[in-house]
């Protein structure tokens, strides 16, 4: 009776850590993990020569040129950037399309943004730092 009592303990046990291992990758991530911002920008000039940044808020930094000046910015706004309008005044009114698509989370907020600026003056009038 023993032995089967001990051999019921170790199929409970290992079908346990049989769970456990196979729940693992599906757990929500732990809160430290969501917080801060994890964005991806993609400015797109209609001429060519595109480029991409990643920008991290808390802590800031990332492969981006000003992370603190472009995470300062955003917070003022709470990671909205259609908000954004970090020195509002006039631009020539030249039209030269640049492109802006960012995806990403804002704390743990899902972040999308695509806008198209009339030319690089208005795009860095818009969104300032953020751009780049």
């Amino acid at each position: 009776m023993s032995f089967v009592l001990t051999a019921a303990r170790r199929l409970a046990a290992l079908g346990l850590c049989a769970a456990a291992t196979l729940a693992g990758p599906f757990a929500t991530l732990p809160a430290h993990a969501a917080a801060g911002a994890d964005l991806y920008i993609t400015v797109t000039p209609r001429d060519g020569g595109a480029y991409s940044m990643h920008l991290t808020c808390d802590p800031d930094g990332g492969l981006h040129p000003y992370p603190g000046a472009a995470c300062d910015a955003l917070r003022s706004v709470d990671g909205y950037l259609r908000d954004l309008e970090v020195d509002p005044g006039p631009c020539p009114m030249i039209w030269d399309p640049v492109e802006v698509e960012a995806q990403g989370h804002w704390y743990g907020r899902p972040e999308s943004y695509y806008e198209e600026f009339p030319n690089r003056c208005v795009l860095e009038r818009e969104l300032g730092p953020v751009a780049g």
